[in-house]
Order: structure tokens, then sequence, then C-alpha cells
């Protein structure tokens, strides 16, 4: 009897099992069952029975199939499954052996005959039966089978009679119950054979098919071996050695040595005409062969062609860096630092790392032309993982999913300014660490945090990444959103994007932002324009900076711009939009624009050329992944050896930091370092402005209040810009504030 507690326990395990399992697959479960148990004991009745017969007990034999076949006398092969036909074709048999011995010879030929109706193939054992039974069952098979005698070339052809698969080399031949039957003879490489053949009882069929070629098996000897063959621009696979005796025999003919051929390699299924072959190996020439495919209609035998031989190459690989000084790593061997020229390198598929330690690195897999100089000029750039997506249901089960195909292809092709981890064991373990802690903390993934900060230093060290990529939604999620999050190992704040990774054009624009660097510097004209209030069409120069393109260009204060070239412009976004479209670089510079400009007296044209200035980050841009900002200035602040454009990248570094909220940070990694000459422009008043107002987040009133003096005093520097506004008049407006 069992205890309460165990009845509780299997009535828990039933509840569970109700409401895991549909009920289609309940009942694919239990019709599966249910063969089983039909099969099993269709065999317990057969074995029953032959011990009944091994007893010399016939009545008790034939009683026991009984059971086994009445219930399935009118049963076709198709009802049945291939064990079971089996068995039942058996127990046909076996039975009419026992109504033979029980002297009952009409029952004995029915049963035969049924057996026959069932499988027109089926084979008596002719070596232990009695001779009487043997011949009783030819005598049903004469009255109800033709029989086939087929000869087959090749001998390898699939033989089927009516779909089903048959033995055409047996000596009794093929079975055919009276009537039609469809006969198919294949082989792949050849046309197949078809014929509806008719057959009686008694009947003797003879048929001799050689199936007709329509492709052909080609040889490829290669010197050395190695090599890896294609045709028509598809793999077909790589030679190897040894090389047989019949190789070696054909060295003096062709002049190679021997111990460095391959033995012949078997490309099948060729079809007739010209096909351009293609034959590749490491240190050594290519060379591509034009051949012409005929078909051996009578035998088929392998097309061998004369041995390829390969001359020996050697390649010259020159390779720089910007920053210059890194090491360069070839299939994972170091070869020394940039600028560096690699002699006797083999040519082909190669793995190339550039890389230097606290700036950046660059990894791609690159072909190296055999016999020729190669050059690569690389620019060293932060590196991605991406340690995928995950699934988060209402009861804290995570699990890393698979529906990120579409962000998985769009990563691995259309990204050119990050490098991509490629550690798959590395990446399978970090996925299983980030599961566990959500598992253990769900919580905080539910809230939407993907990596906790321990996980994010760790997956950082173990791939040398800087920035990492994981995708998150949930169960319940009624629009299948993902939650990406791009964090950075510099602090534990992530850049969040919401898109369908099942949606491509949501993908491509995501990898696309991703990709997009910020760039080093802007144009620069030299002038800030204003909209005017009073009616007058056109903005108006309010500024005019010494030495700037619009002092080089004749522009004044008070100046209104009336055209941009051709265009009519009526406020100041028209006018530098304008201005921008119309100075595009063309042939890598830029072309002088053409402004019509009011001067109060007159109307006269001025041919502006722009400048080139460096360019500010805003603190907060909807468009901007400021993580991806934050690895791109981190490496151009390490790698960049001038000293305003390493401050400008310190600078915009403090200012990704700031967007974060890590003011400690944004002053110790960044606006502390930014190092900037006075002047107009980004220049030593910027810098001193954002110091102030890091200072003034950071809660450090007086710090604030010493650096919007010096930006106060330092009346050319501009913010977001070397066009933009005032540094001085914000910092006056941010101490009065203070005050």
């Amino acid at each position: 009897m069992r205890s309460r507690g165990g009845a509780v326990l299997a009535a828990i395990l039933l509840a569970t099992l109700a409401t895991s399992t549909s009920p289609r697959r309940l009942a694919l479960a239990q019709e599966e069952e249910d063969l089983t148990q039909n099969l099993r004991s269709m065999r317990t009745a057969y074995d029953r029975a032959r011990e009944s017969i091994d007893d010399l007990d016939f009545n008790a034999a034939v009683k026991e199939l009984q059971g086994l076949i009445e219930p399935r006398r009118n049963a076709r092969p198709s009802d049945l499954t291939l064990e079971e036909l089996k068995v039942l074709c058996a127990a046909y048999d076996l039975r009419a052996r026992a109504l033979f011995n029980l002297g009952n010879t009409q029952a004995a030929q029915a049963d035969f005959e049924s057996l026959l109706k069932l499988d027109a193939t089926y084979l008596i054992d002719r070596q232990t039966l009695s001779p009487k039974v043997v011949g009783l069952f030819d005598q049903a098979r004469r009255r109800l089978v033709g029989v086939l005698y087929l000869s087959v070339e090749p001998q390898a052809a699939r033989v089927l009679v009516d779909g089903d698969q048959v033995d055409a080399r047996s000596a009794e031949g093929i079975g055919l119950f009276t009537g039609t039957h469809d006969l198919r003879i294949e082989l792949e490489g050849y046309d197949s054979y078809s014929e509806t053949v008719g057959a009686t009882g008694g009947s003797e069929l003879r048929r001799s098919v050689r199936l007709r070629p329509n492709r052909r098996t080609l040889e490829f000897i290669t010197v050395p071996a190695g090599v890896t063959v294609t045709i028509d621009g598809r793999p077909a696979g790589v030679s190897a050695g040894p090389p047989t005796a019949e190789v070696e025999a054909l060295a003096a003919q062709f002049r190679f040595d021997p111990r460095q051929a391959s033995a012949p390699l078997p490309v099948p299924l060729i079809p007739p005409g010209e096909h351009k072959v293609t034959f590749d190996r490491d240190c050594f020439s290519s060379r591509s062969l034009t051949v012409r495919v005929e078909l051996d209609a009578e035998q088929n035998r392998p097309l061998r062609y004369a041995p390829v031989v390969l001359e020996e190459a050697r390649s010259q690989l020159q390779v720089s860096s910007v920053p210059s000084g890194a090491e360069v790593l070839v299939d994972g061997v170091k070869q020394g630092t940039t600028p560096i020229t690699l002699d006797a390198l083999c040519g082909g598929e190669r793995d190339v790392t550039v890389v230097k330690a606290d700036i950046g690195r660059w990894n791609e897999r690159v072909r190296v032309a055999a016999g020729q100089v190669n050059t690569l000029n690389v620019r060293l750039r932060p590196t991605l993982l991406y340690a995928g997506t995950f699934r988060l249901d209402e009861w804290g089960r995570a699990v890393w999913s698979d529906e990120d195909k579409a962000l998985l292809e769009a990563l691995g092709r259309g990204l050119k300014t990050l490098n991509v981890v490629r550690m798959p064991q590395v990446q399978e373990e970090i996925r299983k660490s980030i599961i566990r802690w959500m598992i253990s903390d769900p919580r905080e993934a539910s809230a939407g945090t993907i990596l906790s900060p321990d996980l994010l230093k760790d997956a950082a060290a173990r791939t040398g990444a800087d920035l990492v990529l994981a995708g998150l939604t949930f169960t319940n999620d009624p629009d299948r959103s993902w939650m990406l999050a791009l964090y950075s190992p510099l602090h534990g704040s992530p850049d969040i994007v919401r898109l369908r990774t099942d949606q491509p054009d949501g993908v491509r624009s995501f990898v696309e932002r991703l990709d997009s660097a910020p760039p080093e510097s802007d144009v620069w004209w030299g002038m800030t324009l204003a909209d005017s209030g009073l009616g007058s069409p056109g903005p108006v120069v309010v500024r005019v900076l010494p030495g700037s393109p619009a002092a080089k260009a004749g522009l004044r204060v008070g100046d209104r711009l009336q055209l941009v070239a051709t265009s009519k412009v009526q406020s100041t976004r028209e006018a530098l939009a304008a201005m921008e479209k119309e100075s595009q670089r063309k042939g890598g510079v830029r072309v002088p624009v053409v402004l019509s400009v009011d001067g109060g007296d007159s109307v006269r044209t001025v041919r502006l050329a722009a400048g080139e200035a460096p360019s500010v980050i805003p603190l907060t841009e909807a468009g901007l992944l400021y993580n991806r900002a934050l690895a791109e200035f981190r490496l151009r602040a390490r790698a960049s050896t001038e000293d305003t454009w390493k401050g400008v990248a310190h600078l915009n570094l403090g200012i990704a930091l700031m967007h974060f909220r890590a003011y400690d940070k944004a002053l110790s990694e960044g606006l502390a370092r930014a190092d900037l000459p006075q002047g107009s422009g980004i220049a030593a008043g910027t810098v001193q402005y954002y110091r102030g107002l890091c200072a003034l987040r950071r809660g450090d009133p007086e710090a604030a209040r010493t650096a919007f003096q010096a930006a106060s005093r330092a009346t050319g520097s501009t913010l977001e810009s070397a066009d933009g506004p005032s540094a001085s008049a914000a910092a006056a407006r941010a101490l009065q504030a203070l005050q």
C-alpha cells in the first residue's frame, strides 16, 4: 500500500505532465506506445507457436497463430509497419507448415497464398523443410506469382518494384504478384530506367538493363599533395598522399618528385562539357585549367588527367599601422612591430593581428597573393564582444536564444571600424555565466540589467573587448522585441536600443550606428550666425574669428546671408546645411562655397573655403551610442602623437563619461588630461567649461567656480563645435547661477 506522501507526489507528477505536455504530443506518444505493444504481442504469439512446433504440438501452434493472423487477415502491406509485415508473413509460413503436418494440405496451401499476396518475393527455407512443403509453396507461387530475372549494369544500381527496393541479384529472381508493376532502376550519375511490367502466375520475365551515364568521375593527381581543388567555383576536395604505384610510374614522364605527389583525387558526378578547375595551396602559385568532360557510355570509368605540378612561391607582406609600433602576429605567431616587412611568407589565407597594448587592435583574415608584394595599412580599432541574446520568463528562468540570426549575420559582415571577438569556447562559457547570474538574481535581469559589473569585467578581461553587446527579451513580451545593451568596461551603464531582430531593416540600422565612429574633425567656417526676428530674410553674421576662413573670405559682422550657391536661405539651420552640402569633398578636397550676402549698403558675392577643426560630441544625442564613442575616444587619446588631437580625444572621452553620470571617471580619465592651447574654437576655454560643469554635477561648487572663471576669460573658445556658442558666455551664466 502506498504512503500518503507517495500518493501526493504521484498526483503532482501527473498534474505537471498534464500541464507541460500538449494534447497532440500525448496522442502521438500514446500511438507510438500502441504500435510498440502491438508488435510485441505479435512476436510473443509467434515465439510460443515456434516452441509448440519444436515440441511437435501442431494443434497448439495453429491455435496460437490463429490469434495473431485472424485480426489481420484483410490487412494490406500498406496497413502494416515493416516489422509487423515480416512477423505476419512468418506466421502464415509457420501455420502452413503446422497445417501440412496435421494433414490439412488445402488449408496449408491457402496460407501460402495469403502469404504471397502480402509479399510476392518471400523466400521459403528450402534447406531444412520437407520437399513436400517446399513443393506445396512452389505450387502456390506458380499459380499467383510471376518471376522477373533481371540483369543490371552497373550492379550498384537500386531496383525498385512499385516503389519498394528489391534484391535484383537473387538467384530465384524477383517475385511479382499477378498484375502490372512499376519497375524503376536508378543510380546517381546515370539516367534512370522505368518500365511497366505485366506478370501472371507462373510466368518468367527476363530483362537486361544497362543504365546510360549522364555524369562522370574525374581524377586529379597533384604535386605536391594537400592541394585544394575547385571545379566551377565549388570545392571538390583536397588531394592527399601517399602516391600510388601507378602515380610513381608517371614521375619520370612528367618530371616531378614522386615523394611529393598525391594519390588520385576522385571528383564524382561531373556533367559533360567544359569546366574550369582551380588548384590552390599555400606557398605555391595557383593554377587554373579548362578541362573537357566526355561520357564513357560503355564502362564510364573515371577520367584521369595528367598530374598538375604547382610551383613553389613565397610572398612579401608589408604591414604599417596607425599608430606605429604595434605588434604583428600572423596565424598567431609574433613577427615584430610596425612598420615591418615580412619576407618569404607563404601565400593564401592568413589570420593577421596588429595590436598595441592599451591602445587597440586590428584583426582580419586576409588573402596574401603568392609571389607578390602585399601591402597592409591598418588603423587600430576597438574590439567588440557579442555575448548573445537571452530570453527570460516570468518565473526567472533564463536561456540563451538563437532567434538573433539576422543580428549575428549583420555583425559578421557589416562591421568595418570594430574588431569582433571570435572565441567560440570562451563566448560559450561567458553565456553560461550570464544565464547563471540571471537565474540567481532574476529581479535585476527583469529590471533590464543584462551584465553585472563583475561579469562585464570578466568578459572584457578574457576577450580583450572594449565593448560588450548583449540582448534580452521577455517570454511574455507581445511585441517580440529585443533590448540590446552595449556596455563598456569603463563603467556599468549601457546604451539601450530596442529593436526586432527578425526585422532586417532595424537590424541593419543598428549595426550601421554601431559601426559609425565619431568624426575626429568637422567643417569650420570661423563665424557665428544668428536668426533675426526683424523680418529681414536670411541669418546675420554676429561674429567673425580673426584668421578664420570667414575672415579670409571678407565676411563682416552684420552681413546677412541671402543665397548659398543658388539656394535661398532664411535661417541659420538652412544656411549651415546648405553650406555643408555645397562644400562636400570632391576627390578628397572640399570646394569653396559661393555666398550672396547683404552688407546693408549693397549685395556682394564671396567665396568661402571651409576649414577643418576638432569635433566635440554633445552631452546628449538620441542617435549616438555613447559607449561606442567612449571606446573610440579612449583609443584616440592613447594613440595620438599630436598634443591638440590627444587633448580633443580626452575632452570627448570625458564628455562621454559625463553622459553616463560617471563624473569622477569623466574628470580623472578625460577632462583632467585634456590639454588644449588657448585660442578660438575648441580650445582651453572649452575644456575649462566642461571641467566646471563636471565639478558642479559631482557636487563640488568651489572647483566648478574656479573652472568657470577660467572659461569666462577665454573669449574665443566655443562649445559643441568651432562655430558653436561662446564658452565664455556660457561660463559667465553658470557663474551667475552659482552666486
